[in-house]
Parts: structure tokens; C-alpha cells; sequence
């Protein structure tokens, strides 16, 4: 049996895995993967994961590294069930206590998604 912090780990591995993308546009991603927890500390996670979904590129489609900071974030938190679907919809309906703990756990997702972007094992 896996601790939380283990499951957290294998996940956010295996999550980065999948992600097909190299070069120049997986380096903007790691990059954004630094900066993205102090956003959520310094503005919550309502407002930063609102921030990333509003981003779209110049054609007016969603922008690599936001779309998939989003989707990797929101895969973990609907696989905890914490979550039925779409965390910025959701989120918006929760009673502080609710949020808080969704906050908490996805800073916590987090720091495993920067650990191993920073490992630049994807490269």
C-alpha cells in the first residue's frame, strides 16, 4: 500500500510522461512549473487556475503550457475524486474548507510536478 505522498509522486510521473512535447515548448512548460505554486500562494487557486485557462495563444487556441499545467492538475484532483470534472467550475461552489484542502493538495501535487520537471528527465 502507497502513502498519499507516494501516490502523489507516481502520478505526477507518469502524468509527465505522457506529455509528447520537446524542445523549446517542454522548456516553457518546466519554466511555467516553477513560477505556478507561488502564483497559487500569492493568489489562490481560483484565481490562478482561472488565469491559466483564460491564456490562449496568437490563433486564439489554448496555450501549451497552460492547457497542460491545467489538465495534468486536474486529472490528479478528479483521480483523489476530489473532483467530479472541471476543478474552475467546481471550485466556485465549495465552502472554504472544501477549497482550502483542494488548494493544500494541489500545491502538494505540485511540488512533485516541479521536482521532476527540474530533474529534466523528459528532455
Amino acid at each position: 500500500m502507497q502513502t498519499l505522498s507516494q501516490r502523489r509522486a507516481a502520478r505526477a510521473l507518469e502524468l509527465l510522461e505522457n506529455i509528447t512535447e520537446k524542445g523549446e515548448t517542454r522548456n516553457e512548460f518546466s519554466q511555467f512549473c516553477k513560477s505556478f505554486p507561488t502564483m497559487i500562494l500569492q493568489n489562490g487557486l481560483g484565481q490562478a487556475i482561472a488565469f491559466i485557462k483564460s491564456k490562449k495563444d496568437k490563433d486564439d487556441k489554448p496555450d501549451y503550457k497552460y492547457d497542460t499545467m491545467y489538465n495534468t492538475l486536474n486529472a490528479w484532483l478528479k483521480e483523489l475524486t476530489l473532483i467530479k470534472d472541471d476543478v474552475l467550475r467546481e471550485i466556485n461552489y465549495m465552502n472554504a474548507q472544501e477549497y482550502l484542502h483542494i488548494q493544500m493538495e494541489s500545491l502538494k501535487f505540485l511540488e512533485w510536478i516541479k521536482r521532476y520537471e527540474n530533474a529534466e528527465i523528459f528532455k
